[in-house]
């Protein structure tokens, strides 16, 4: 009886492993997306204090990486591809003080990739963006509603006119207007922050005065608020890449 209950006190007690937690993928992905605009933040401004050439270029780097580090990930050829020839690229510039045209040219770039993401959801077979957008935010039967769809459809193109728009005007600013003035000059200073600041402010205006338009021609149908809208905007903008069979059905 002694020797039974010394086995039993000296038997190893089972240890309860506690369940490691683990930040959710979407979590961390959006921390990953914050902590890389925050670093191409701090670069840009980096690059604009100092001048440096070999800085601006790290900044396009940066956002190329960024911008195809999905694809290169899956190991698609032609994401890798694009990164060695426009890194090959930033890197000459770089090398011969042309560095800080390659980051004047970004917020250009950067409209002609909006306007053309845009443009192609304005195909016969294809679901238009913002369609795409009030299907995977609001859910297909919103789209169904009078007046929606075809609402949708005028707002794309109006967001592809405005994207092509506004990078035909920066290019005119950075290869006419703005070297025929001196650099040491106020008007190339705010010329040069419109480039590069105004650019960004000026969709964010007009977003917000369509957001006001569209509670006023839609008026009969119910609007989340315009904070709620950008957060699930920004939740679900996975569903803006891929035409769905949902938003499909919303262009009937």
């Amino acid at each position: 009886m002694a020797i039974a209950s010394v086995q039993r006190v000296n038997r190893p007690a089972q240890l309860h492993s506690r369940p490691v937690t683990k930040l959710p993928a979407p979590a961390w992905r959006r921390a990953l997306v914050a902590i890389a605009i925050a670093l191409y933040l701090l670069l840009v401004l980096a690059a604009w204090t100092t001048g440096s050439e070999p800085l601006s270029a790290a900044c396009v780097a940066l956002l190329v990486t960024a911008v195809l580090a999905q694809p290169m990930l899956a190991r698609k050829a032609w994401a890798w591809i694009c990164w060695l020839i426009l890194g090959s690229g930033l890197l000459v510039l770089s090398l011969n003080g042309y560095g800080r045209i390659a980051l004047d040219l970004v917020p250009v770039l950067i409209n002609v990739a909006l306007a053309i993401l845009f443009g192609l959801t304005l195909r016969r077979a294809s679901t238009p963006l913002i369609a795409r957008a009030i299907c995977a935010i609001e859910g297909p039967e919103h789209l169904k509603l009078p007046r929606v769809a075809g609402y949708a459809r005028a707002l794309t193109i109006a967001w592809t006119c405005l994207f092509l728009i506004q990078a035909f005007l920066l290019v005119l600013m950075l290869v006419w207007w703005l070297p025929s003035i001196a650099e040491n000059e106020r008007l190339h200073s705010w010329g040069m922050n419109y480039v590069h600041i105004g650019g960004y402010l000026l969709p964010a205006a007009f977003m917000a005065i369509e957001y006001a338009f569209r509670r006023w021609y839609l008026r009969h149908l119910p609007h989340v608020p315009l904070h709620v809208f950008l957060q699930k905007l920004v939740q679900n903008w996975h569903g803006l890449l891929r035409d769905s069979a949902h938003g499909t059905q919303g262009k009937s």
